[in-house]
């Protein structure tokens, strides 16, 4: 408006029209076309209602019946602008003239978020039918460097990659100007614009070391950490003996990829046997044939208790290595270990149950009774 009164650039009253713009843009990003009336209050409109003198806030009221008569605003109850206390009638107020209150705070359009833009771009973009655009509008990708009508386009070139035996992060470099990741856990998208049922392009194999006792093994014993792996390797305790040993790093050795030939790339030890039947019987185990027992040693704390249950979900009768964590469960009752915080585990959830009777009855209630880890490097065996 011209000639706009000066009390319409006041701190109070702009924050009060912020707020009322605010609630017009979350609207409008749900869908909706009504405008909502606001109840003001403290909360609301602080401004006023916690002004130290009454005369504040008659004047700041004063301003609220200005818009009103300006059509700006509809105030309820009507008798409110009749007042100049009328803000102590708990009114609620409702826009009438967006366009007039979006251009007195300089808001004359809401910004978009990031999840709106993409899904415009690949409206407007991507060469697909609409329920594939559907899809793929829900799988927002945002890049600094790039628009998101650049990473349309690329999305475009991916059914010429259809064909090729390529990793999935393979096809994300090619795709994405080199960057690798883009496109991890987007399998969903890859499916949607190629119209199959799964994403061909598998994830980077699982690299896995493998340590295959010459004089053969009658069980698989997985181990979290790569010193405790080599220690092992290299150990001539009887703890070991008869132990296939396996090391893939972290919770990436839960993974089901784990179990087929295609999700993992394997590497024995010079130290152990290096092919012939037992190479032949172990990759048969892990790939789904056999039943050789399998245990799993990590650190005694929560995050070893998820890799534990979670490869319970690869490897149904997996069990916790008694003889790895039982010396580490007698130095945590001994009052060792560290505090969570020491080793920046604190964010650290407690596990209800892993499925392993020996975690679940004696190792778990004793890292929620001292609240205390013990890392599985501290155990060596001679």
């Amino acid at each position: 408006m011209t000639n706009a009164p000066l009390w319409l650039q006041s701190a109070p009253v702009v924050a009060l029209l912020d707020g009322l713009v605010d609630r017009l843009d979350s609207a409008e990003q749900r869908g909706s076309t009504k405008a909502q009336s606001v109840a003001l209050g403290e909360r609301t409109w602080p401004g006023l209602y916690k002004a130290p003198m009454e005369s504040t806030k008659e004047d700041l009221w004063e301003h609220v019946v200005a818009m009103a008569k300006w059509g700006w605003l509809q105030v309820k109850p009507e008798t409110a602008l009749k007042s100049r206390s009328g803000y102590a009638s708990s009114p609620r107020v409702t826009v009438t003239n967006e366009e007039a209150v979006r251009l007195a705070v300089a808001r004359p359009e809401r910004q978009r978020s990031s999840v709106e833009r993409w899904r415009d771009a690949v409206n407007l973009g991507l060469e697909a039918g609409e329920a594939v655009k559907r899809t793929v509008g829900d799988y927002c990708i945002d890049m600094p460097d790039h628009s998101m009508a650049e990473v349309v386009q690329q999305l475009n070139r991916l059914p010429a990659l259809a064909d090729k035996p390529m990793l999935l992060r393979e096809v994300s470099s090619k795709l994405f100007w080199g960057m690798s990741k883009v496109l991890d856990k987007r399998q969903g998208l890859v499916a949607a614009i190629l119209g199959v049922d799964e994403c061909p392009f598998p994830e980077s194999p699982i690299q896995v070391q493998v340590h295959l006792p010459s004089a053969g093994y009658r069980a698989v014993l997985f181990i979290e950490n790569l010193m405790s792996f080599e220690q092992a390797v290299r150990s001539s305790s009887r703890a070991f003996e008869g132990l296939a040993l396996v090391y893939a790093c972290g919770f990436k050795s839960s993974a089901q990829r784990l179990r087929s030939s295609g999700g993992c790339s394997l590497f024995y030890s010079s130290k152990g046997a290096l092919g012939g039947d037992l190479r032949d019987a172990f990759e048969a185990w892990l790939f789904g044939k056999g039943a050789t027992p399998a245990f799993f040693w990590g650190d005694l704390d929560w995050a070893g208790m998820r890799i534990l249950a979670a490869m319970r979900g690869s490897f149904g009768g997996l069990t916790a290595w008694e003889p790895g964590y039982a010396p580490m469960l007698a130095a945590l009752n001994e009052g060792n270990g560290h505090s969570p915080e020491a080793a920046e585990k604190q964010g650290q959830k407690a596990l209800t149950t892993t499925g392993c009777k020996f975690a679940d009855e004696q190792l778990s209630p004793a890292l929620r009774a001292t609240g205390r880890f013990v890392d599985q490097e501290q155990l060596t065996f001679e």
